[in-house]
């Protein structure tokens, strides 16, 4: 059986809440977080017809992209259509989790997924939002039990390096130790020295996922008394967050070829051009839903093309100034491919109860 906050420990090591905007709200919007779970259904918005195939489908934990709740609630009122859903799910015991700007900015997250999708290589950060303390963790563990301690660290989140996950150094040894009467040791007895084959297992660890690496390393530990230290690093300082990303197309193409490549990636787009084309087409910067405020931070970059959402007038015109071409794609357009991202995440995970992706039709259209 997993519960609800089981399923948030999952999405939360991919998005940790402390990535998020301080001006957002992410977390656990609705329900109980030790509730079982029967299903999960990914969504990039909670609406009424998200809801509806939620019940129809048994899935009693909806995981979105934007909050159901993103202002402070003055009312909770079925007059509304938000008062109407939320009572919706109290009364169907449906917990609503939202993950937003942190999505947006963790590794594997909806930019890389963007960037996946459209076909972009050597992709690095493009705007810098914060960065996170390095630790290193040791501990000590018999050899026939330390792929357990290393998988459950790796899975808790240590051992991220670049892009690369699951990394760790070992050294083989001998421990030793004497148990005093109220021991009640794994190997050896109590009263007597013990020497047993041990690994040091060693591996980094960011600040925001420190505390539940060490929980997730006690737990698999087969020691009644887990030794282990952790280490501040000097070098590397930090990781970065990034808003955004940065890449390049494997090939130079046209502005023609350019529009179909962007289109057939991402097939919900309406897709709008503005600014100055160059002659040739390659590097670029994207950046998810509304992204036009950094518009000038990707002329600076000189990339042939900037691609994201909910662009208005002044912007485009901006971006002929700069001589920047920026694409349009819509924030429904640059953000609908997040259902189908998360659902893949947590059936990679091996989530033991069925994930569904709600994939919606873009229905703002404006004339």
């Amino acid at each position: 059986m997993t519960t609800v906050q089981q399923v948030i420990t999952l999405m939360e090591q991919l998005a940790p809440r402390s990535y998020a905007e301080s001006w957002d709200n992410v977390g656990l919007m609705v329900g109980d977080r030790n509730a079982m779970v029967t299903g999960v259904l990914t969504t990039l918005d909670v609406k009424e017809e998200t809801i509806s195939y939620a019940i129809e489908h048994d899935c009693n934990l909806i995981i979105s992209h934007h909050p159901l709740i993103f202002k402070g609630l003055k009312q909770l009122s079925c007059d509304t259509a938000q008062g109407r859903m939320i009572h919706k799910l109290i009364q169907h015991k449906i917990a609503v989790y939202s993950a937003h700007t942190n999505l947006d900015i963790a590794p594997g997250g909806l930019n890389d997924m963007l960037a996946e999708r459209l076909g972009l290589i050597d992709v690095k950060g493009f705007i810098k939002t914060g960065e996170d303390a390095l630790y290193k963790i040791t501990t000590f563990v018999p050899e026939n039990a330390a792929d357990a301690v290393r998988h459950a660290m790796g899975s808790a989140g240590a051992g991220k390096i670049g892009n690369y996950e699951h990394c760790s150094f070992s050294i083989h040894g001998e421990g030793r130790f004497i148990g005093n009467e109220d021991s009640n040791p794994v190997i050896g007895e109590a009263g007597a020295l013990t020497v047993a084959t041990e690994v040091q297992v060693n591996a980094v660890v960011d600040g925001t996922h420190l505390s539940q690496v060490v929980e997730a390393m006690k737990e698999a530990h087969p020691y009644e008394e887990v030794a282990y230290e952790v280490v501040s690093l000097s070098e590397p300082k930090c990781s970065i967050q990034y808003l955004g990303r940065i890449g390049h197309l494997p090939n130079a193409l046209n502005l023609d070829t350019f529009r179909e490549w962007v289109q057939e990636a991402l097939p919900e787009a309406n897709i709008r051009f503005a600014g100055v084309a160059p002659q040739e087409i390659q590097s670029i910067a994207l950046c998810s839903g509304a992204g036009a405020e950094f518009i000038k931070d990707a002329a600076h970059l000189h990339v042939d093309a900037y691609i994201t959402g909910d662009v208005k007038y002044h912007d485009a015109q901006l971006a002929k100034e700069l001589g920047l071409l920026v694409v349009d794609a819509g924030h429904f357009g640059t953000e609908s491919i997040v259902a189908r991202g998360l659902c893949d995440y947590l059936l990679s995970k091996d989530v033991p109860v069925p994930v569904k992706a709600f994939t919606e039709q873009n229905d703002f259209f404006f004339l």
